[in-house]
């Protein structure tokens, strides 16, 4: 399609022409030397007949006022062979014969494949073969078009395993802290993934004054932005010994004869000196009543335990396995709850 305002990306192009039919792709064209959008792009869909319903009446339904131009996509015959073996180029174009206004020289992968194997290597055998499982269960539920059920499956994958998938690519990943693998990044580029924004800067909550003169706040904030390399990196043996190393930095008692800590929230990045007597006061945030004076792990399960009570050992066994993630994991159960 042609005419898209310059603002769009690729989920704002998938979300209107669904107006068409089930959308499996899309993405936007952007022009490498200035980073801005070149106004068009291409949407694949699951049947030709959604395709040509949305050539015939996507030109009805303007973008934010723009008024799109939507025709087949096309491709370049390939170079025909001379009588000599040489190859002659030819500049007939024909619409793609896919089921959809995508190229079909990107064709879809037959066989799903994880890609990452590094960071699935951390999951345990079982689980592993129960990703794999739903995968082809969900493609038989596509194949089938039972496509509620194959939306439920793709839910649980994320909720329950932390999997994502790219049906286009026929790829699955697991990340805990949304990371996409390179392997993905390197192929979609600009289209689904794009820049992430950088992340705020680590910040100190202050607690008394005589607590807070023992501790460098250039020093804490120092480890924790090398501790947020090594996780980008997936060094997170690195990254466990720098949160080890930030926790412990304050020097001196905490008037009770115990040793000073830092409490770290990787949610809203920040840090303060851990009191003798944990703040067990309520908090409202975005909605939703928090325990500020709890560990992540202990606002993890207090979650799962008012929602889902017969999942509380499976979390537990989550934050086993995944040390230093308490925050991750409970972002995605707030979100699981709450959206």
């Amino acid at each position: 399609m042609q005419g898209l305002p310059d603002w769009v990306n690729w989920q704002e192009v998938k979300d209107h022409f669904k107006k068409a039919g089930d959308v499996v792709f899309a993405s936007v064209s952007i022009d490498t030397q200035t980073g801005q959008s070149k106004n068009c792009g291409v949407v694949q869909y699951e049947t030709t007949d959604m395709a040509r319903n949305a050539i015939k009446t996507m030109r009805d339904h303007p973008l934010d006022g723009n008024i799109l131009y939507v025709r087949p996509d096309y491709q370049e015959d390939a170079p025909t062979t001379n009588g000599n073996g040489a190859t002659t180029p030819t500049d007939e174009r024909r619409p793609s014969s896919s089921s959809s206004a995508s190229r079909t020289s990107r064709t879809l992968a037959s066989t799903w494949h994880c890609a990452d194997e590094d960071n699935a290597s951390h999951l345990p055998p079982s689980e592993y073969a129960q990703i794999t499982t739903l995968i082809q269960s969900r493609d038989k539920a596509r194949r089938s078009r039972d496509y509620d059920t194959s939306d439920t499956i793709r839910d649980d994958l994320k909720r329950l395993h932390r999997v994502h998938l790219d049906d286009r690519l026929k790829s699955w990943w697991y990340a805990v802290d949304d990371v996409v693998p390179s392997s993905i990044r390197n192929i979609k580029g600009e289209g689904k993934w794009g820049k992430r924004a950088e992340p705020e800067p680590w910040r100190q909550i202050t607690t008394t004054i005589e607590n807070d003169a023992c501790v460098s706040a250039d020093l804490v904030n120092g480890l924790l932005t090398q501790r947020d390399i090594a996780r980008k990196e997936k060094d997170f043996k690195t990254a466990d010994a720098l949160l080890e190393e930030a926790k412990y930095a304050p020097e001196g008692a905490d008037g009770m004869g115990g040793e000073l800590t830092l409490l770290i929230h990787d949610a809203d990045r920040t840090w303060r000196i851990w009191t003798a007597e944990r703040p067990r006061r309520m908090a409202v945030a975005g909605g939703q009543e928090e325990n500020v004076g709890m560990t992540g792990a202990e606002k993890c399960i207090a979650l799962v335990m008012k929602h889902e009570p017969e999942k509380v050992d499976e979390v537990k066994g989550m934050l086993q396995r995944f040390p230093g993630r308490e925050y991750s994991i409970l972002k995605r159960l707030k979100e699981n709850y709450f959206q």
